[in-house]
């Protein structure tokens, strides 16, 4: 079975506030967090997050984290796309600042410093919800008539720690892409021994999956699903496999 058919067994209706949505409505926080989210901290334009939870219908709303990519470059990519979101269009963009993600601010849970979610440095710090519409000439096994892919120009480990591990009501994401790259410049590691696995886990904020590139070690807890088939994508074209939380 591959991930896809796996996927396409819990389906994901699109959320009613996606589905109403219409350019010039606001930025609903409660409602985007509460829809399925599928985390990529380090994701530069790696569209294989969306291919694969899309596709299957799992999920519609993604977040974007990588501090290498301008907001410039983001917009041309959704505008004219080489590497990922091919036959979507980009419909409205609702520009972001942190306080709009994290009204009552943020509590760091590091034993150690880190960056800032918004860092500063050669790229300026930027976020950015956008929802796209899939092109006419496609179908439902493109996937979804709609997603919304909230974008962060920020640290992937620092950011999840603010969305995601402040107990104030916010659920973890449905599932998170970890890869990591030999000499990719994050912070530190996504996968397993490092720092964003220390916080998911003080936290209790833990996704019902993974999907773990080769070369990066899968969360404490967490198993591969048997009879799955692997799939490769990203830059690089990794073999990536799901993972599941084990109760």
């Amino acid at each position: 079975m591959t991930p896809n058919e796996y996927l396409r067994r819990m389906p994901e209706r699109m959320p009613s506030w996606l589905e109403r949505f219409r350019p010039g409505d606001r930025f609903d926080r409660d409602a985007f967090f509460l829809s399925r989210i599928v985390y990529y901290p380090g994701s530069w334009f790696d569209g294989h997050a969306v291919k694969l939870f899309g596709s299957s219908h799992s999920a519609h709303c993604f977040i974007y984290v990588d501090y290498g990519f301008s907001l410039k470059r983001v917009k041309e990519e959704l505008a004219h796309p080489v590497y990922s979101f091919r036959g979507y269009d980009m419909v409205a963009v609702i520009q972001l600042s942190m306080e709009d993600l994290t009204p009552s601010g943020w509590l760091p849970h590091f034993s150690r410093p880190i960056r800032d979610p918004f860092m500063t440095g050669s790229i300026k710090p930027f976020g950015f919800l956008s929802v796209l519409e899939r092109d006419d000439s496609l179908d439902d096994s493109h996937g979804p008539w709609r997603l919304a892919v909230l974008f962060l120009g920020a640290d992937g480990i620092a950011t999840y720690d603010a969305l995601f591990c402040q107990r104030d009501g916010t659920p973890p994401p449905f599932a998170i892409l970890l890869q990591d790259h030999g000499f990719g410049g994050n912070y530190d590691r996504f996968g397993q021994g490092g720092f964003m696995e220390d916080i998911a886990i003080k936290c209790n904020a833990l996704p019902q999956l993974l999907f773990v590139g080769e070369t990066t070690g899968e969360w404490m807890g967490y198993h591969r699903i048997d009879g799955l088939t692997h799939e490769r994508g990203g830059m690089s074209s990794f073999q990536r496999s799901l993972f599941q939380r084990q109760d």
